[in-house]
């Protein structure tokens, strides 16, 4: 859903997706949201990289 979220413009949404699935177990990281190309929009988003910084570590 994130992926589509961007895509339409409704970053708040795609950010609110990627922190839950970044709060629970999946496959999804923060290294792989980093290079995702279709999340590319988003990148340079300050609540973007508040997510990448506080899950990378993880």
């Amino acid at each position: 859903m994130a992926s589509i979220y961007t895509k339409a413009g409704r970053y708040d949404d795609a950010l609110d997706e990627l922190e839950y699935l970044l709060s629970i177990p999946s496959p999804f990281t923060a290294k792989l949201l980093r290079i995702a190309p279709d999340l590319a929009p988003l990148h340079n988003h300050p609540r973007f990289q508040a997510l990448i910084e506080k899950y990378e570590v993880l």
